[in-house]
């Protein structure tokens, strides 16, 4: 199951410094505990909606073709046996929230119909879009069907979703488009007009030879063919995995050993003369050496041209995978990833924590869950963070790689991928179910906060994506009017239906 539905809203995050005290690192291959069950929406919002000037694209389009063909490019793999909630919001119809469930979430589980003792399973997942995408502003709202399974049957499974969302997003917003796209092809739901939307569908590779298609294409976005390969991370070879394994058992030797330092004595040992002075600069060297080794990689890793990658050290990354399990030093990472912080992420990974500091910590957090004080990321800076972070997950050993999913998770929500960020969120949680962090970001994205940078302007929404390689790309605000009126249910014309229209994407 991809989410758990929530009748209920969670609070909203409210930003402060995390001192939580710095676990030591658990022994080496370790498995972890278990992953916690259960999963969370894909949903997408564009973050940089506060983007504008020269740099913006505005793609026009033709029909409601090239509002499927966006919807894969926006999540980023090709849905499957799911149903999928398209906000729009303003006269221009521009595309706001995309959301993805499993066609099983919307199912009324129980044998009692929806006021039954097992509980209205579907109703609530239904109720739980709805408000995120009223939250989002929308003035409309299209439903679209991924499914290899017959949708005309109306007690059908794929159906009765279908139906079950449509009817609870009516409620406020009425006239929501239904669409279908089946492996034969696609087709308005409602539509049963055999000469404007024969039963197999129109051809898919209208989609895929789309307007929005190839301009997908030529800013170098893909389409992972699964959810799960869209978010899978390969495993560095075994031979770089081993090298990151030892160098980071290393450093946290060393870690242990100055923190002990630093600790008062006991009884039994007594402190050298001066010693306590070294020791705090000793440990808070160790600190600094970390955050230069982040830096370092990822200065490499911008670098990079676009469809390319560069080679990091296993041994840079073993330790930077150690060094993320102390507090001061993933605060000093999660510093860098906005511009004008170096000093203070210094200070931090250094221990020279004070109200200075933790304001700066605080105002990055807030910058990236917070809706009102949020900022859009700077992918300058997050692209090359990114990359570094993947690659730490690739090479360190299962239990080292908390740390390294919460900032990969707090970077996708940042941008507004939802279903990454939940994702990570839950592989954090699954190596440590205790992380306060990831807590805190996973009441975030399953409560009613939308993405921080996702502000209240209705100017639509801008896209920026990066190459394979980390390139920016130029910005490109998309807009999406849902599906003409022909299609709403009792007012079919086929002859209008036949022909192109402006109603997708501007």
């Amino acid at each position: 199951m991809n989410l758990e539905p929530f009748a209920e809203p969670f609070p909203e995050p409210r930003p402060e410094p995390f001192r939580e005290p710095s676990p030591e690192p658990p022994p080496d291959g370790g498995a972890g505990p278990a992953p916690v069950p259960g999963r969370m929406p894909d949903s997408v919002h564009d973050r940089s909606a506060r983007l504008s000037g020269p740099a913006a694209t505005v793609v026009r389009v033709a029909g409601p073709e090239d509002l499927l063909a966006y919807i894969p490019y926006r999540l980023g793999f090709q849905p499957a046996e799911s149903v999928v909630a398209v906000s729009l919001t303003g006269p221009r119809r521009r595309v706001g929230l995309v959301a993805r469930v499993d066609i099983d979430d919307l199912r009324l589980r129980g044998t009692g119909g929806p006021d039954g003792p097992d509980g209205p399973d579907g109703a609530a997942t239904a109720r739980w879009l709805t408000e995120h995408v009223l939250a989002d502003g929308a003035d409309r709202a299209v439903v679209v069907l991924y499914t290899a399974t017959d949708p005309s049957a109306p007690t059908g499974p794929a159906r009765r979703a279908v139906e079950v969302l449509r009817a609870r997003l009516e409620r406020r917003l009425p006239g929501v488009e239904a669409w279908l796209v089946a492996p034969t092809g696609f087709r308005a739901l409602d539509c049963t007009d055999p000469l404007c939307c024969p039963p197999q569908g129109r051809p898919l590779s209208a989609l895929t030879s789309s307007r929005v298609a190839a301009h997908m294409v030529l800013e170098g976005r893909t389409v992972a063919g699964t959810r799960e390969e869209r978010y899978a991370l390969r495993p560095a070879s075994e031979t770089a995995r081993t090298q990151a394994r030892r160098a980071a058992a290393r450093w946290s030797g060393t870690y242990r050993r100055l923190l002990d330092d630093v600790r008062p004595p006991s009884s039994a040992r007594t402190a050298r003369p001066g010693s306590a002075v070294r020791d705090r600069e000793a440990l808070a060297g160790w600190g600094a050496e970390s955050l230069r080794l982040w830096r370092s990689a990822v200065r490499l890793a911008a670098t990079a041209a676009p469809g390319r990658s560069v080679e990091l050290s296993p041994v840079t990354l073993g330790k930077i995978g150690a060094a993320l399990a102390d507090t001061p030093v993933r605060d000093a990472v999660l510093l860098s990833l906005a511009p004008g912080t170096e000093d203070t992420a210094l200070r931090t990974a250094r221990r020279e924590a004070d109200e200075g500091t933790d304001a700066a910590t605080g105002a990055v957090m807030a910058g990236i869950i917070d809706p009102v004080r949020g900022v859009p990321p700077d992918t300058d800076l997050t692209g090359p963070a990114r990359d570094v972070l993947e690659a730490v997950v690739a090479h360190v050993p299962r239990n080292r790689r908390a740390p390294a999913y919460l900032l990969l998770a707090l970077i996708a929500w940042w941008h507004g991928d939802g279903g990454l960020a939940a994702e990570r969120v839950t592989d954090a949680l699954g190596v440590d179910p205790g992380y306060r962090l990831a807590q805190l970001l996973r009441s975030a994205i399953v409560g009613e906060s939308r993405p921080a940078g996702c502000g209240a302007s209705r100017s639509g929404s801008t896209v920026v994506s990066r190459g394979a390689g980390g390139a920016r790309r130029p910005a490109r605000r998309v807009t999406g009017g849902a599906v003409p009126a022909r299609h709403r249910r009792g007012r079919h014309d086929r002859a209008r239906c036949a022909r192109p229209v402006p109603c997708a994407v501007r």
